[in-house]
């Protein structure tokens, strides 16, 4: 077996017999995979802090072709987010990330845009975005590559730009002018969508700064989340107690 090397961003660990742990991370080239990190749990185990979730490493791993988790072999530190982590609401808001990019990631799947997109979100939380417009630009990007999030630049039907006030039809999953769209679809206000197209074309952080008035950023959210529903049947595990700490 010849090692492979790449950057990596960690998603999750788990638990496993008494000194070991199963580790989830997603990388640029080879996408979400899994590997054992033997004696991890160990005191003296030589991986440190560098399996926190969303921590971001130079990381070094064997596979064999008849198996689907590889073999963590060394792991060197480049992010950690331990400072914002020490934060109920920040941590909270990295499992949510962490838990919605393991949902959409596909195993062994370049994801080089994905990737870029947990790096850049993840970096912004630790240097403290505030979290409600840190989240609302991450999801809409999120769904945005994993192809729900359809354009919002013209009506699917006619072609024309879309300019007024927005109709989502659920059966196909597009976005029709109001004429188009009038007697099928949930209407999209126009400060919403307004909002959602600031979060396609600016960075996180400018976002964050020039973000709209947080009752907007809730409808934003509230359209994404439901997006998001729709489309997997269920809602994510650590959603609902990141909300109730936000609106807490």
């Amino acid at each position: 077996m010849r090692p492979e090397k790449s950057e990596a961003i960690i998603l999750y660990t788990y638990a496993s017999r008494e000194r070991d742990k199963l580790v989830v991370f997603l990388t640029p080239d080879h996408g979400k995979m899994k590997g054992w990190a033997y004696g991890a749990r160990s005191a003296r185990s030589r991986f440190g802090a560098s399996l926190e979730p969303l921590t971001k490493v130079h990381l070094t791993w064997y596979e064999k072709e008849t198996e689907e988790v590889v073999r963590i072999e060394a792991i060197d530190l480049i992010r950690s987010l331990f400072s914002a982590q020490q934060h109920l609401v920040p941590s909270l808001a990295a499992t949510y990330i962490a838990e919605n990019v393991d949902t959409f990631a596909l195993a062994h799947d370049p994801a080089e845009l994905l990737y870029r997109l947990l790096d850049r979100t993840s970096n912004a939380l630790l240097e403290g975005v505030p979290v409600e417009p840190l989240l609302a630009w991450f999801e809409i990007w999120m769904l945005r590559l994993a192809g729900i999030f359809p354009s919002i630049r013209e009506c699917a039907d006619c072609q024309r730009p879309l300019s007024s006030a927005l109709r989502y039809d659920e059966l196909r999953g597009v976005f029709l002018c109001d004429e188009c769209g009038r007697s099928v679809g949930k209407v999209v206000p126009n400060d919403v969508v307004a909002g959602i197209a600031a979060i396609l074309r600016q960075p996180v952080e400018e976002f964050a700064v020039a973000s709209p008035r947080p009752e907007l950023i809730f409808e934003i959210r509230a359209f994404a989340r439901w997006l998001r529903r729709n489309f997997l049947g269920y809602e994510l595990k650590s959603h609902d107690l990141l909300q109730q700490m936000l609106t807490g």
